[in-house]
């Protein structure tokens, strides 16, 4: 992701629906593509994260950094202006 070109500012859903394993390298990925999204004043939102690793990242705090939503479209509507 870190190649992308990114909108400005840069708003992102990241869809985890159909992901069975994770490893701390992923979580790594996550954060990196949310700082990047965040420090160029964007917005950055998981969505249909598995249970395990929700779970995993409300234990560490991860959590509370960006949101984690069932479905891409309740992200979505969180990142949208106004919201």
């Amino acid at each position: 992701m870190a190649a992308l070109p990114m909108p400005d500012p840069p708003f992102l859903v990241l869809d985890l629906a159909g992901v069975s394993s994770w490893d701390s390298w992923a979580i790594g990925a996550i954060i990196s593509t949310a700082k990047r999204v965040m420090t160029n004043g964007g917005g950055f939102a998981v969505a249909a994260s598995p249970a395990d690793l929700l779970a995993h990242c409300r234990r560490t705090g991860v959590e509370r950094v960006f949101g984690f939503h069932e479905t891409v479209e309740q992200a979505a509507e969180e990142l949208r202006p106004g919201h």
